[in-house]
């Protein structure tokens, strides 16, 4: 294929170039949008997930220091190495490690527990040590390697909202209701 006409003697192009004579002024404008700005959501800024709409009205504004140390309180009694093994009729046999660090030392007691699911074996080990803790909102959502669990919690007197992360979903739970009991008895 050819790209040139043969015509007496000379060569001629057979590609024909449009030019404009005119220069055409720009006239698109760049997209001038607002930053993304999720101050109002710690959690969002973080993971990309929002937060439970109550917890993000109290936490709206926070950084995530202080957002963790506001719903995640390391406290002295927890739960920790939660592991179950299924049973018949719906039920799991639970080995959970109860952490005190109420009286200045640290102890761990393993505890096995029969429940119908991993929250309720937690709320039960949480009572049976002195802090009664009823859920009233339950939201976990699954990041990256890790589960993040958010609960919003009462006793007869206060209510509070509590995070917990963990490997699994009910370490998860265990982490969140240990901080949730925590928060409301100190």
């Amino acid at each position: 294929m050819s790209l040139y006409t043969r015509t007496q003697n000379t060569r001629r192009s057979t590609i024909i170039e449009f030019r404009r004579e005119e220069t055409r002024n720009h006239t698109i404008q760049p997209i001038h949008a607002e930053p993304r700005i999720f101050a109002d959501d710690p959690f969002r800024a973080r993971f990309g997930h929002q937060l439970p709409r109550g917890l993000r009205e109290e936490a709206r504004g926070m950084e995530w220091r202080t957002f963790t140390n506001t719903y995640a309180p390391t406290g002295n009694l927890r739960i920790s190495n939660i592991e179950s093994e299924a049973r018949r009729g719906g039920m799991f046999h639970y080995t959970a490690t109860m952490v005190d660090n109420t009286n200045g030392q640290r102890t761990f007691e393993d505890i096995q527990i029969a429940a119908t699911g991993p929250t309720s074996a937690c709320t039960n080990l949480l009572a049976d040590a002195g802090r009664r803790v009823e859920i009233l909102e339950f939201h976990q959502f699954d990041i990256f390697e890790a589960t993040v669990t958010f609960i919003y919690t009462c006793n007869n007197r206060r209510r509070t909202w509590a995070m917990g992360f963990g490997g699994t979903a009910d370490q998860s739970a265990a982490a969140a209701l240990s901080s949730a009991a925590h928060l409301l008895y100190g």
